[in-house]
């Protein structure tokens, strides 16, 4: 825990925050909700008959019926120091750009680094006005021509069609340089152009890593480095790019993606679209590069936003192009080898001609600038491997770590599944095997990893474990294709594994762990206003002494959807809000309309918007109104009419319904 704030840490706070921001403390309550959602999914994607359908149904309702929260892993102390951290305005705690360390700093000093950054008018511009609304005109217009070509039929349309949430920006702070100043970061989830960007980026994919100095990864770099020698004329040295995604032009970005796409003779393959059209939708998403902070909504002017999935592919076609242009007309000795890995690159070069290639490399794009790092000690760091010259010439590899490393991994006692702690030891050792490439160099590093491994708290069998689980026979293509849609539920300990072994007969079940301490703790960007939130099932309820309800779902902004139900509909039914607002003469604000479940996907929402009014049998909603009727199956096991009671009893004070002003209609029997 690095702490560069005026707070003070207890010992309690000291002690939760050192345990990593990847912490999971168990759930207080079981997500019912979360698991009859999945159950519902998995019944649509997977086809299941009418009759599996309901078997699984009746199975997973008395799974969940006795089902109940596993013991806390945290101290009574340490969770009032997460409630502590969680309430203090006045500092932002963060993740460290790298080396698994936990910062903490003064609020306003963050937001004055983030606006230092936002300062520079050669990357970024301030807007005078949310230009969401504009974009989305834009892009809806370009679809529904795709569409009307033929390009694209109505589900891609729909796959393809623009979400609302605006981007915000935050920042990681570089705790290894000196004054921590931040990697900007955009998140972009759900904003105008993500659904785009996750499209364009699975087409353009295949594309990198054809050329030969890419790399893929720290193993494969080894691959290509271990029977190196370098004559003793030579030497090596890395060059990084500074800020490569905000330097990139998008223009030319563009024209390259364009002349790859025209040589693809795969293509078509992938998609349905022609090169022009793809490259237009790229456009398009590279003209949306805005965010907000602080309320105010910035645009970055050239370059890729940090945090979009196409941007990594963008940054590396082009600079695959220009590595091209800088080795092929250097008039000196050319580098021998040069490895590159998206920004990063190895170069073994004559020494005599290091400076002059660096001139070189520098004057080859006016938007590519690169900084180098020399030999030092016969050894030169490059992404996680540590690069040294032996006696005769030859290179030795070994794991290179930052000073920062903290070593901290996931702890033993985190609420993850036990796969996923497995998997930890795997993937280290993995790489303890791959990339060091003496024998001496391999069981240091695996004598590092299980003293690291045991201070996280890992126990001896863990380690055996991992080695029989790793010796397992890998899945065939033949079995991957016989497998039905997976599905990911939440994992609480003891329940999950339950409806694993119940799902398994049906459908594979992965786990995803929840409730950590980077959801609990990370909140650097702008809060979402109430009204502006959206893919929402909501519950209206009137501002009078009146105790009718009314529970829906929308994809649009709550204020948005608000305004519909206070009009009359000019081209179907009324609203029952509306109806009753009229009749009653009644009225209602939207700070008071009440957020029950979140959900992007539009069949899962249904699916909450449906045990929500299950449960609470909302006296304004119409009979017919759901998109998603709950079976009855789920009401096996307790005997009685509707949801089970003892499962939802503690479901629904676990959605914080407790704690709202309004006046819930419970069953007795739920009382």
């Amino acid at each position: 825990v690095k702490n560069l704030s005026d707070r003070v840490l207890t010992q309690p706070e000291k002690e939760v925050l050192a345990k990593g921001l990847n912490f999971a403390m168990t759930p207080q309550q079981v997500p019912i909700v979360d698991l009859i959602t999945a159950t519902e999914s998995a019944i649509k994607k997977n086809n299941l008959t009418e009759t599996e359908g309901e078997q699984l149904r009746l199975k997973v309702s008395a799974a969940l019926s006795n089902a109940k929260p596993p013991p806390s892993n945290l101290t009574y102390e340490e969770r009032k120091a997460v409630a502590s951290l969680s309430k203090d305005e006045n500092i932002t705690i963060l993740p460290a750009d790298k080396g698994r360390c936990t910062v903490i700093l003064n609020t306003n000093d963050y937001q004055d680094k983030i606006l230092s950054l936002l300062n520079d008018s050669n990357t970024y511009e301030c807007l005078k006005r949310d230009p969401t609304s504009g974009y989305k005109r834009t892009i809806i217009e370009y679809l529904q021509s795709l569409q009307k070509e033929g390009a694209i039929d109505r589900l891609q349309y729909h796959r393809l069609y623009p979400q609302e949430s605006i981007p915000g920006i935050y920042g990681l702070p570089k705790i290894h340089k000196e004054g921590a100043p931040l990697r900007p970061i955009v998140s972009s989830i759900n904003s105008v152009t993500y659904n785009i960007a996750k499209f364009v980026a699975n087409i353009l994919a295949p594309l990198v890593g054809n050329a030969p100095h890419h790399i893929q990864n720290s193993m494969d770099f080894v691959n290509k480095v271990r029977d190196l020698k370098l004559d003793p004329s030579e030497t090596m040295v890395s060059f990084d790019v500074t800020s490569l995604f905000t330097c990139i032009p998008t223009q030319d970005a563009v024209e390259i993606v364009r002349r790859q796409l025209l040589q693809d003779n795969t293509l078509q393959n992938r998609t349905t679209l022609n090169p022009e059209q793809i490259c237009n939708l790229l456009e398009l998403w590279l003209k949306t590069t805005y965010f907000q902070f602080r309320g105010s909504f910035y645009r970055q002017k050239h370059g890729c936003a940090m945090g979009s999935p196409v941007s990594p592919i963008v940054a590396n076609l082009y600079m695959e192009n220009m590595e091209r242009t800088a080795l092929n007309f250097f008039k000196g000795t050319t580098p021998s080898h040069w490895y590159r890995y998206v920004d990063a690159t190895w170069v073994k070069i004559q020494s005599q001609e290091v400076q002059a290639f660096t001139e070189h490399i520098n004057s080859v794009d006016k938007n590519i600038k690169f900084t180098r790092e020399d030999v030092k000690d016969m050894s030169l760091p490059f992404l996680d491997c540590d690069v040294h010259i032996g006696e005769n010439r030859s290179l030795h590899i070994g794991v290179y770590r930052k000073p920062t490393h903290t070593d901290q991994y996931l702890l033993f006692d985190s609420h993850h599944p036990l796969e996923h702690k497995l998997g930890v030891i795997r993937t280290l050792q993995h790489r303890a095997d791959n990339v060091p490439t003496s024998q001496q160099a391999r069981d240091k590093e695996h004598k590092h990893l299980r003293d690291a491994l045991k201070t996280c708290g890992y126990p001896s069998w863990s380690f055996v474990k991992s080695s029989a689980a790793s010796r397992k026979c890998r899945v065939t293509e033949e079995e991957k294709r016989d497998r039905r849609h997976n599905i990911v539920i939440p994992y609480v300990s003891g329940v999950s594994e339950k409806l694993r072994r119940i799902f398994n007969k049906h459908i594979p079940v992965h786990f995803k762990p929840g409730n950590t301490l980077r959801q609990r703790l990370v909140h650097p960007k702008d809060r979402i206003p109430h009204t502006q939130k959206n893919n929402l099932v909501y519950a209206v309820q009137c501002s009078e002494e009146c105790t009718d309800l009314y529970i829906g779902e929308t994809k649009q902004p709550l204020s948005r959807r608000m305004a519909q139900h206070r009009r009359a509909n000019s081209s179907g039914l009324d609203s029952a809000v509306y109806l009753h607002l009229k009749e009653e003469a009644h009225s209602f604000e939207d700070k008071n309309v009440h957020i029950l479940d979140r959900e992007d996907r539009w069949f899962e929402r249904g699916v909450r918007e449906a045990i929500h009014v299950k449960v609470e049998k909302p006296s304004l909603n119409r009979g017919g109104g759901l998109r998603h009727h709950l079976s009855p199956t789920y009401s096996a096991t307790s005997g009685v009419t509707g949801i089970p009671n003892r499962t939802f009893n503690h479901l629904f004070w676990s959605k914080g319904v407790k704690n709202v002003s309004m006046r819930l209609h419970f069953s007795s029997s739920l009382h």
